[in-house]
């Protein structure tokens, strides 16, 4: 089963590969274009001030790995591996330090790899995962100071990068910064397959009244944050050792339930990094085969508006050139060269005064194409949309539409003359990856 695995992973891994410079070609940003080969799991934290993430990280470490406290204790990203000896690395030469696929966040700039640390322990856990603990959400207090680098981009990388997230809730403050409904609005959107939302600390309420009234408030933040018909499940957890029964006297037994059921998607990563690098394998090759497809529907059409413009204009500027030269013909003889001058000068004067005509008619018409993708991807897919195949497309092409739609409309596009050939060998690619992956299930 593993070397299946790892036959799907490179397979994936030579697709993204061979399919990376036409991706670039249609603007087409691929969210994990390096698979590394039986790579490790890797699962993030994300949570309040407080919420209990890095004391949950050392209670599933065994040991005190990161630092604890009611105050803020870190204001970056920590990256914990394996490693036989216990090391730790900041800054830049952190990245160096991680698998390939984690090169995407060097464009995030210096200041954020400042903040980046890799934690090199010899916990028998990270053999098997990779633990990223984040910073705590707050809010500042003029409420508009942002962090020096692109935190929700971070997040939303690092969340599509990995194999499971875990959003910690602080029964103190139960979602209710400003950071944390935008990273469940923003940041969080697509991937909810892998988010799990973690009430934390379930062992301090005082009282069932006081569970219930954290317990609603958590369900009304998240209600009004994610406009859904259906809340996630909130799994109520705490850390440290199994306990009955709390301090004040409230009935840990469903608690702990959750906190084996935990344990048990903690410990069963192997089998969540498979599913993930499935769905996102899926999700960028049929993105990117209906962005080809929709692309050189536009090109085709732009080109086609392109020719007959620019032959509008020729023939307005021959025909200015030959009135010019004929009334001057009459006046100096056919041997004039006076008149040929000037009926070349009056054509290229035409030309010049139609090409500002030409280039507005281009650049509406490229608005025009960008305004009607839908229309076109409906075109374009009407056979597939007939069978019963819409869910997926639809999905997949709202999750594309508006950057789709700029590149049409922005984007140098050249014409495709191989664009549907390499549309099919793209398919195929990606067909031949998803029958490796059903084979190693």
């Amino acid at each position: 089963m593993e070397q299946k695995m790892n036959d799907f992973e490179s397979l994936a891994q030579k697709a993204y590969a061979r399919f990376g410079e036409l991706a670039k070609r249609y603007y087409y940003k691929f969210k994990r274009p390096v698979v590394t080969s039986g790579g490790v799991p890797c699962m993030l934290f994300l949570g309040n001030h407080s919420s209990g993430k890095s004391s949950m990280i050392n209670w599933l470490l065994g040991g005190d790995v990161q630092d604890v406290g009611l105050a803020p204790t870190d204001d970056g990203f920590t990256v914990i591996v394996y490693g036989e000896t216990e090391e730790e690395v900041c800054g830049p030469a952190a990245l160096a330090r991680l698998p390939e696929e984690f090169d995407g966040l060097k464009l995030f700039g210096a200041d954020f790899l400042q903040r980046l640390r890799v934690k090199v322990r010899n916990r028998e856990l990270l053999r098997s995962v990779t633990l990223i603990d984040s910073p705590g959400m707050i809010d500042s207090a003029a409420g508009t100071v942002n962090r020096s680098y692109d935190f929700e981009g971070v997040v939303r990388h690092l969340a599509e990068l990995c194999d499971m997230v875990f959003f910690l809730l602080d029964p103190d403050k139960p979602g209710t910064t400003g950071e944390s409904v935008t990273v469940f609005s923003r940041c969080l959107s697509g991937v909810e397959f892998k988010l799990r939302v973690l009430l934390n600390k379930c062992d301090a309420f005082s009282s069932l009244y006081d569970f219930a009234r954290t317990y609603g408030t958590v369900c009304w933040n998240l209600a009004r944050v994610l406009h859904t018909k259906d809340l996630p499940k909130i799994w109520t957890v705490y850390s440290g050792e199994t306990r009955e029964t709390a301090n004040g006297g409230v009935d840990l037994t469903d608690f702990n339930r959750h906190r084996d059921e935990f344990l048990a998607v903690v410990h069963d990563a192997a089998a969540r990094r498979r599913d993930n690098v499935f769905s996102q394998a899926l999700s960028d090759f049929l993105g990117l085969s209906i962005r080809m497809c929709v692309v050189n529907h536009a090109s085709r059409r732009l080109c086609t508006f392109r020719i007959a413009v620019l032959s509008f204009c020729a023939v307005i500027s021959l025909a200015a050139g030959a009135l010019t030269w004929q009334a001057l013909l009459s006046r100096f003889g056919s041997g004039s060269v006076t008149a040929a001058i000037a009926g070349v000068a009056a054509a290229c004067l035409g030309l010049a005064a139609t090409w500002p005509l030409a280039r507005l008619a281009v650049y509406l018409q490229r608005q025009r194409l960008s305004g009607t993708v839908d229309a076109t991807f409906e075109a374009e897919y009407r056979s597939s949309l007939a069978v019963g195949t819409s869910d997926n497309l639809h999905q997949a092409w709202h999750a594309i539409r508006e950057e789709t739609a700029q590149v049409i409309r922005e984007a140098p596009l050249r014409l495709p003359f191989f664009g549907e050939f390499r549309r099919r060998q793209l398919d195929s690619a990606a067909a031949k990856v998803f029958a490796s992956f059903q084979k190693g299930v």
